[in-house]
């Protein structure tokens, strides 16, 4: 094209032909080329299509399952890329669910330790569960309570609900804690609330109905319950 359109404009200046004349003739020439072009790579696709057209009629598929091969690349890079994009949707909204549960949880924790916090010092009563009065099960079971989670009236019982935290150090807030009734025994016989949690010394602190201070926070590391640990239990998960 462009060496047809160099000599075009030495035949023009050979005859003297004006400039504006020759950008106009030039103009026309350019876009009848490109009709051209384009009418011709229509036919040929027309071609083309009528030739796997005949050839299937006769029973042959292998040009048009050339074609499909041609295309099936690209078909697969766009399937791969949906499918990836899929899953990163399917990820993003798992992640953002988990996020608000985390968040939620951690409300709700903090709500359970202001609560109990609000009864230190009220005294230990025996088989009661109410600010004028708690033992060890009547106090979480009173706490729980405020926050709609019901839990069962005894230390023992509760040992059996939510679902066991293995390891001090992956223990949270909120988490039920359990000892023993002596350093030999390992029934249950006493339950408290962990507020704090130290996963470098594997220790915590927890909020409980003392039968000698009532209610009141202590520190694991202290040898009375260091002694009698048992395990803990996760109510909010």
């Amino acid at each position: 094209m462009l060496r047809f359109l160099k000599s075009l404009f030495i035949s023009f200046k050979a005859f003297a032909v004006k400039p504006k004349h020759i950008f106009v003739i030039a103009t026309f020439a350019f876009a009848g080329w490109l009709a051209a072009s384009y009418n011709n790579g229509v036919h040929a696709k027309y071609e083309e299509d009528v030739t796997d057209y005949h050839a299937t009629l006769l029973g042959d598929t292998l040009p048009l399952q050339a074609r499909i091969e041609r295309t099936r690349p690209r078909l697969e890079e766009l399937q791969l890329k949906k499918a990836f994009e899929k899953i990163q949707a399917s990820e993003t909204e798992k992640e953002n669910e988990n996020s608000l549960d985390f968040e939620e949880n951690n409300r709700l924790i903090d709500k359970l330790l202001t609560t109990a916090f609000r009864y230190i010092g009220v005294r230990y009563r025996s088989g009661q569960s109410n600010p004028n009065g708690f033992d060890c099960s009547g106090f979480t079971s009173y706490v729980f309570k405020q926050q709609n989670i019901q839990l069962t009236r005894s230390s023992r019982s509760q040992f059996n609900e939510g679902k066991p935290v293995a390891d001090v150090k992956q223990l949270r807030k909120g988490d039920l804690v359990f000892f023993g009734g002596s350093r030999r025994s390992r029934n249950v016989g006493h339950v408290g609330i962990v507020t704090e949690v130290n996963p470098h010394t594997q220790s915590f602190k927890f909020i409980h109905a003392s039968r000698s201070s009532g209610i009141r926070v202590d520190d694991s590391k202290q040898a009375y319950y260091s002694s009698r640990y048992i395990g803990a239990r996760r109510i909010v998960q």
